[in-house]
């Protein structure tokens, strides 16, 4: 990638390479840019009738100079608790600065395409928030924090030192956690800090933002002259009518990475930070809160020099902009200070300042700049600065590099690559200062697949199907953004939720399509990487170009099979490439691949690069079961015989069984104990699959003499092959084979696998052994015996290795009574159609909506795939919010505690929170015990109807409040319950019987009963 038009990246450079916001009149970053572009004012105009319903008094709405407008967001009170592991009472305990902080990070990493448990490196997270309006105008007025046993909730739920680590807590975030604290100037402080930390390798990505929300929302201001506020309700910067600015609400986000390693992990570049500074201004100015030209001067140069940059390359100014009538024309004279080298070159360089349009966001202010100028930068544009009609002044830009632009407009820098400063200046004077450059993308998509995977998943199934609604519109409406960087970038920057499902597709077209006819899924579990089986199956499902597309398309694939091809040829001059991949207009190339010696070879191979090509994907066996020749491969793989071996064997295993005389296989619907009875000399018993699944071998015409016995009592038939392969007559095979095998060195194996011999596990001195080898040929493959052992062995998930599914459906009636087993199909039999790429695309999706672990850096890793923004989760927001309650004096607090806890506690049953999903049904109380311990709980996780088999934590219990429902209990019962017997068994049914346990333990009832 070029980062610029005239210079390759620097160590010192840092891009951003996700953005999330939530500010006035826009809920996402499009549509804050497209507020931008149009110049809008998001402003929200209240009726006396809204002021007075939110409580302001009569004499404030009457007041001429009070000003009934502000920049509001909507919906702080709502919060979707569930996603995040919080109970509804938690939830309505936190201040809405903090769960809107952690709904921005968590839809920042999926901007940016990352799943942070799947991530290698450490990401950092810098945020700060402003003071809890909440905790002060709600909960304090509410609740008698001295006397609540919640107290430790609320602390940690409201108090800005915990509002990165809550971050970092739910989104499993390991890199430095930092709360900063620096006023106005907090979330650009923020983004200097990640900046540092990503230079000094402290994390390798880092969250940087802010979040001020006022309380209550639907408020005006009273204008008092000399203060900050404007006169008459609107932000004008740099005009000469400016008067103030206004409080607004937002949160803002930017993920930030090294620039190398975003180049190098594909990542979409919304901006490049050249450099970044801060500093404060001591006592060098008039008072506390004022700025400082000075301080802001050297914060400006101090970034200019880290970023390397000609001051004159700039030509966009993102300021501070609170169109006070101190503040801009001290900013402006800071900023020409800074130009200062530039003296004589005037009006190249554009002012602009966002609190116009969303008003000052005091701990989001500067990261809202920042979101602003990058997104500028991205789409080359500059976007109007409003309010402005005519020039302050007092800010004496005249002779200055600058000027206010009001239009939105084509950034063209006479050739020059684009830059941008931003700044943010808080109150009592930490100055920031950031230098921004494009990016300008020169990479190109390389991918030869012609099937391509979506990965859709959510918490419910509501969610699921509103996510793929949302990729369908984003789909149609961004033609020019490639549909293979939209699938893997939701494939590899989305988190495994528990609601999940996909589709397979081969274009654009076919992606909408699908989408629009709706994509199925189910609920999955997760982490069974413990509980796989591959299974490959034997002689019988091969087809000439089995496994041709994969050949062509997986590099994996490919170099394991060319290595079986090298080996072959130059050991045994064997072509077996010429046999498999044979051209259809060749005559006789379908019965050749029917002959032994062609057959077993060439079965081995797939299925070997097959399970090479899934293993090197991530999935990766803990049990190996092949049928017949499969075992050879299995025996492969678990390294009992090297790959050089294992070729020779099966290659002359299939020569020399060919030379042996010829017989017949007969299928019937029978069991092992049915058919003994038709075994003799000339009959065999060659495999069992299943229960009522058995082969018979041997010579023609005695098959032919027990057919016409059995044919009336139940479904046989004769199965076309050329020999009667694991019976008697593959006795003249034996003294061959046994020569192959004095020429092996045998292993011990590595991964555990069956025994067709035995249907057991096979022993190290058994795979060792060459009578097992030659008994395995000679002998009953009994794989009914080990597919019933698997199960037993709690393996759930059985990968059939090769062409079609015949022994997922051998396993599926073995497995019965197990349940929870699932059978994947890999590759296509010879009857089916379509394309082998989507074969084994629709078997990942299966593997992944089940639960099986997926290396999708391994899986794109012959491609060339770029992460890009997309449409982030909808959250399922419910209202969680604890209304202010009333003023009361000192001396009545005493009395009115309980009254208000009450109301509190009513507030909250008025809300409908539904129970969530859980893997125990619900059950009711059936005793009054259950019924106290159940309303206890319901009182403090705020969960209705808790079930008396609802497991405590998956409700979303934690720590704090197993410590208030032991407390609660001792006061009703007057038991203090064990804590690890708890942890031990966490729910109300065993929590009631160690209650009436211990009761009737007191009582002494069994002496009573005597």
């Amino acid at each position: 990638m070029k980062i610029s038009m005239e210079h390759e990246p620097r160590e010192l450079d840092i891009a951003i390479v996700g953005m999330d916001c939530t500010f006035p009149g826009a809920e996402t970053v499009d549509e804050f840019w497209e507020n931008l572009c149009s110049g809008t004012e998001s402003l929200t105009y209240f009726t006396d009738e809204e002021l007075r319903s939110a409580g302001v008094a009569e004499e404030l709405l009457r007041h001429p100079d009070y000003i009934k407008q502000a920049f509001t967001i909507n919906g702080i009170e709502q919060f979707d608790a569930g996603f995040f592991g919080f109970t509804p009472r938690e939830a309505a305990l936190m201040d809405p600065q903090q769960r809107l902080l952690l709904e921005s990070s968590w839809r920042l990493l999926e901007n940016a395409g990352y799943n942070a448990d799947e991530y290698d490196g450490s990401i950092g997270v810098f945020v700060g928030t402003g003071t809890s309006k909440y905790l002060l105008k709600n909960i304090m007025s509410s609740i008698d924090l001295d006397s609540s046993p919640e107290i430790r909730q609320i602390w940690i739920g409201n108090d800005v030192h915990f509002a990165s680590t809550m971050i970092s807590y739910k989104l499993n975030l390991k890199g430095p956690s930092v709360n900063v604290q620096t006023a106005c100037s907090t979330s650009l402080t923020a983004v200097a800090l990640a900046y540092q930390a990503l230079l000094n390798y402290q994390c390798d990505m880092a969250i940087a933002g802010g979040c001020t929300i006022a309380i209550p929302q639907t408020a005006g201001y009273l204008y008092i002259p000399g203060d900050v506020l404007s006169k008459d309700g609107h932000c004008c910067p740099f005009d000469k009518d400016c008067s103030g600015t206004l409080a607004g609400s937002g949160v803002g986000t930017v993920l930030l990475k090294r620039l190398g390693d975003a180049v190098n992990d594909r990542d979409h570049i919304f901006a490049v930070i050249k450099g970044a500074s801060f500093n404060n201004d001591g006592s060098s100015k008039i008072g506390y809160s004022a700025p400082s030209v000075e301080g802001e001067r050297n914060a400006i140069m101090s970034a200019h020099i880290l970023s390397e940059v000609e001051t004159r390359s700039i030509t966009y100014i993102e300021t501070h902009g609170t169109a006070t009538p101190m503040g801009d024309p001290i900013e402006v004279r800071a900023l020409t200070e800074a130009f200062a080298e530039e003296s004589g070159v005037t009006g190249y360089c554009a002012l602009g300042a966002v609190k116009g349009n969303i008003g000052h966001l005091d701990a989001a202010a500067g990261v809202a700049g920042l979101i602003k100028t990058s997104l500028m930068l991205s789409n080359r544009k500059l976007v109007p600065s409003i309010n402005f009609k005519e020039l302050n002044p007092n800010l004496e830009m005249q002779r200055s590099p600058f000027y206010v632009n009001t239009a939105l407009a084509d950034w063209n820098p006479e050739g020059q690559v684009r830059r941008a400063g931003v700044s943010s200046f808080g109150i009592g004077g930490t100055n920031v200062h950031v230098v921004l450059e494009e990016a300008v993308e020169t990479r190109e998509i390389r991918s030869g697949e012609t099937g391509h995977l979506l990965l859709l998943s959510a918490k419910t199934k509501t969610a699921y199907h509103q996510l793929a609604a949302q990729l369908l519109d984003y789909v149609k409406r961004h033609e020019d953004t490639d549909y293979r960087n939209i699938l893997y970038t939701m494939n590899v920057g989305r988190k495994r939720l528990p609601y999940r499902g996909g589709l397979v597709c081969g274009s654009r077209e076919e992606l909408m399509a699908k989408l629009a006819g709706g994509v199925s899924g189910a609920w999955g579990k997760e982490d069974h990487t413990h509980e796989i089986a591959f299974l490959f199956p034997g002689q019988g499902v091969q087809y000439v170009n089995m496994t041709k597309q994969l050949y062509e398309t997986k590099p994996v694939f490919r170099q394991e099979m060319d290595a079986c091809f090298t080996l072959l040829a130059n050991h045994f001059s064997y072509d077996l490439k010429a046999v498999l991949f044979a051209d259809r207009a060749e005559a006789g190339h379908e019965e050749r691949l029917t002959e032994t010696r062609h057959t077993q070879i060439a079965i081995f191979v797939v299925e070997y690069c097959l399970a090479k090509q899934l293993m090197h994907w991530g999935i990766r066996p803990k049990a190996l079961l092949g049928h017949s020749i499969g075992e050879y491969v299995a025996a492969c793989l678990a390294e009992v015989f090297s790959l050089e071996d294992a070729l020779k064997l099966v290659l002359m295993r299939g020569r020399i069984i060919q030379s042996t005389p010829t017989g017949d296989m007969f299928y019937v619907n029978m069991s092992e104990p049915e058919v003994r009875p038709y075994l003799n000399e000339r009959v065999s018993l060659a495999v069992v699959n299943a229960e009522k699944r058995v082969v018979l071998a041997g010579e023609h015409e005695a098959l032919q003499e027990v057919m016409m016995q059995i044919k009336d009592r139940a479904d046989c038939r004769i199965l076309h092959t050329s020999h009667a392969f694991h019976s008697h007559m593959m006795r003249e095979a034996a003294p061959g084979m046994r020569e192959v095998l004095a020429t092996i060195r045998f292993g011990t194996p590595q991964i555990p696998l069956m025994s067709n011999v035995t249907g057991d596990w096979l022993k190290p001195e058994e795979a060792a052994d060459a009578d097992y080898w030659i008994q395995h040929m000679l002998g009953t493959v009994r794989f009914k015996d080990a597919a019933v052992r698997l199960a037993q062995n709690g393996l759930k998930h059985f990968v059939e290795v090769g062409p079609g599914r015949t022994l997922s459906i051998f396993m599926q009636e073995n497995a019965q009574g197990h349940e929870d087993c699932v059978f994947y199909q890999t590759v296509r039999e010879a009857k089916q159609a379509g394309d082998d790429g989507n074969w084994l695309a629709e078997f990942v999706k299966k593997a992944w909506t089940h639960g099986l672990a997926i290396d999708f850096a391994q899986y794109y890793g012959n491609e060339e795939l770029f992460r890009v923004p997309l449409p982030t989760y909808p959250f399922e927001k419910k209202r969680h919010w604890i209304p202010p309650g009333r003023k009361i004096a000192v001396s009545e607090q005493a009395e009115e505690a309980a009254l208000q806890e009450q109301e509190v506690s009513e507030a909250a049953e008025a809300e409908e929170y539904n129970r969530p999903e859980l893997p125990a049904a619900y059950e009711a109380p059936t005793n009054a015990i259950e019924e106290s311990i159940v309303d206890i709980l319901q009182d403090i996780m705020g969960i209705r109807p808790i079930g008396i088999d609802d497991n405590f934590f998956e409700l979303g219990g934690h720590s704090l409040m197993i410590t208030q429902v032991m407390l609660r209990i001792k006061e009703l019962f007057g038991i203090e319950p064990q804590l690890a017997q708890f942890v031990e068994e966490p729910t109300v049914r065993a929590l009631a019987e160690f209650v009436l346990d211990e009761l009737s333990s007191r009582l002494n009832l069994g002496v009573m009963a005597e």
